[in-house]
């Protein structure tokens, strides 16, 4: 019965040594060994480049038809801004908490800033590049508007303003809704 505890003991100690016997092998200065180089150095397609791997030559693929992202959500007020300003409702209605207006206050800055600038009055560092004036978010017209309308805005552009879909994804849109709401509190 020693004997037999002896022995396993012994197995037990050759795997542990045989373990770190084959972790002090590996040379961290020389780089892996790649079995399937494939896998490693995958031809890139640049964008818009011409492919000729593409029936029609162009590498910029499109989606399919009718597919969408997962975890996207169609903005089903695209063409009625009334409905939008109306029927849809601000989920963050009122937080003004310090987690979203950080949120809010980061793409603010970072893409609405620069026209409509860091108050909110439309004198952004690009406003004089402008041929109109830029609109005031804290113009009283823009206070009066609903969450859903400002929301809309930032979507769907208005006027000489583009869409902001790209820029702003839509789980963070309504924490920039409440950041504007704040700097129209700040600024009466």
């Amino acid at each position: 019965m020693e004997f037999l505890s002896f022995i396993s003991r012994m197995r037990i100690l050759v795997l542990i040594l045989s373990a770190f016997g084959l972790v002090s092998c590996t040379d961290k200065s020389k780089p892996n060994i790649e079995l399937i180089q494939d896998m490693m150095e995958q031809p890139a397609v640049k964008a818009q480049k011409e492919e000729k791997f593409f029936k029609n030559g162009i590498s910029e693929l499109v989606p399919p038809e009718n597919t969408v992202p997962v975890g996207f959500k169609p903005y089903k007020f695209k063409a009625d801004p009334e409905a939008a300003g109306l029927k849809n409702l601000n989920p963050l209605q009122g937080r003004l908490d310090e987690e979203t207006l950080a949120v809010g206050k980061k793409f603010f800055e970072t893409n609405c800033a620069v026209c409509h600038g860091y108050s909110g009055k439309g004198d952004g560092p690009i406003s004089s590049k402008y041929p109109t004036k830029i609109p005031a978010l804290v113009s009283d017209k823009v206070r009066n508007w609903k969450d859903g309308s400002i929301y809309h805005v930032i979507t769907m552009g208005q006027g000489q303003m583009g869409p902001y879909a790209s820029h702003v994804p839509q789980k963070y849109r309504w924490q920039v809704v409440n950041y504007i709401r704040k700097i129209q509190q700040e600024t009466k």
